[in-house]
């Protein structure tokens, strides 16, 4: 079997269906929005119980001592995983906290601009908006993105907000520049090593969101060079939910601080960032045993293979509903999630709203696959996991266009 062939029932491979037994779905349930909340294998729950029950045996002696060196391994391994120094890792509970993070404690003053794109997801985006609402002066500069867009388009359309922000002349500058690696709505890759050089030729720092990054996409921070790298390991890596990887180069970490000040305030970024107070870490350790699930099978194939599918699939589906995905043939831009138009005739239908939808979805079909309205369409986001085959696409693509033509004949 070559790495971009999918699964048969003659020829399975390592991944499709018989993934299941590995994970916890009921036998009546597919899960087709792995982007959202993550999903973890049987393996990875015994791990988080056996450190809850490791922590209840001897409160004291975990949380004072035996806690620190499990996180500082999971951080070494992350590194490796990343290629980055383990000192610029620091393990926080999900990107949100990590935005929050650096935009809270970078220093601001009046003429600081922060440069987003449209398609931000939304918690990075408002978290801009409170850092402008609380600081005198300063303000966003949005760049309105609309797919399907190349590369090159996406990247004019930064480098022209930057030259227009340049020629205003009014004394104040771009310091910060967002962007995403793989936006969440719509999915999409971005060219995400160009747009961090294009900002830092621009004078700006640059955060990038890669809420899910790591576990989709190769990731060399090392080769990227960000300021600033977030990514949920709850999302696409297979840990629990509440653990993320937060990444600040060492020459801006004298500026960076938990979000919530301990007892071990301005004692060096690691030691600051090993002990967030009280809480239940499983969900955090849980890193180790999903790297060590993902290493049986080998980091590129189950990304050749949940890429592969995520591009196949989307076409399948989009043929069943006679409409297209939104990155058409751009394959570079489809990494496991792909945004599937549905063919809609009355974009205003009361029923065209993500709540509908979702309980039409989940209470006669037992599935849920996000749906939203960008540019003139309204898509459904799929995501490819290694426990999925090209004929549940098929599946989710003929009920889907069960639920548009009910639609559209009540119109």
């Amino acid at each position: 079997m070559t790495k971009t062939e999918l699964p048969t029932a003659a020829n399975p491979g390592p991944f499709g269906h018989q993934q299941r037994k590995n994970f916890l779905f009921p036998e009546n349930f597919t899960q087709f929005n792995h982007g959202s909340y993550g999903t973890f294998p049987k393996v990875v729950q015994a791990e988080i119980r056996a450190y809850q029950d490791l922590t209840e045996q001897d409160a004291d002696r975990w949380n004072r001592r035996d806690l620190f060196p499990v996180m500082d391994n999971i951080r070494t391994q992350l590194a490796e995983f990343v290629n980055c120094d383990k000192a610029e890792l620091a393990l926080v509970t999900n990107t949100t906290v990590g935005i929050n993070t650096v935009l809270r404690s970078l220093p601001f003053v009046p003429g600081d601009r922060i440069l987003v794109l449209s398609t931000g997801y939304i918690s990075v985006n408002k978290t801009v908006s409170y850092i402008c609402d609380t600081q005198e002066d300063v303000k966003v500069v949005e760049v309105p993105v609309t797919f399907p867009l190349s590369d090159k388009d996406l990247l004019t359309k930064v480098e022209d907000a930057l030259k227009a922000h340049k020629e205003l002349r009014d004394g104040s500058r771009i310091k910060l520049g967002i962007v995403d690696w793989i936006s969440s709505v719509p999915s999409a890759v971005h060219p995400v090593k160009e747009l961090v050089e294009l900002l830092h030729s621009y004078g700006a720092l640059v955060y990038v969101d890669g809420a899910h990054a790591i576990g989709q996409v190769p990731v060399d921070l090392g080769y990227l060079r960000p300021d600033f790298f977030i990514t949920n390991c709850h999302k696409w890596l297979f840990s629990a939910r509440g653990s993320a990887l937060l990444y600040v180069a060492k020459r801006h970490q004298h500026l960076i601080h938990p979000t919530a000040i301990s007892g071990l305030y301005k004692s060096g970024f690691e030691n600051e960032f090993a002990y967030a107070g009280t809480q239940d870490y499983s969900s955090i350790l849980s890193i180790l045993s999903a790297l060590q699930f993902r290493k049986q099978y080998g980091e590129d194939a189950i990304i050749s293979y949940t890429h592969s599918l995520a591009v196949e699939g989307g076409k399948a589906m989009a043929k069943i509903l006679g409409t297209h995905t939104l990155t058409g043939d751009n394959d570079d831009q489809v990494a496991n999630m792909v945004n599937v138009a549905l063919p809609l005739k009355d974009l205003s239908h009361p029923k065209a709203n993500t709540k509908d939808l979702m309980e039409i979805l989940m209470d006669k079909y037992n599935i849920f696959t996000p749906a939203f309205r960008h540019g003139e369409h309204l898509y459904t986001r799929v995501s490819a996991q290694i426990y999925l085959e090209l004929d549940d696409f098929v599946r989710l693509g003929n009920i889907w266009k069960e639920v548009i033509d009910d639609l559209n004949a009540s119109s």
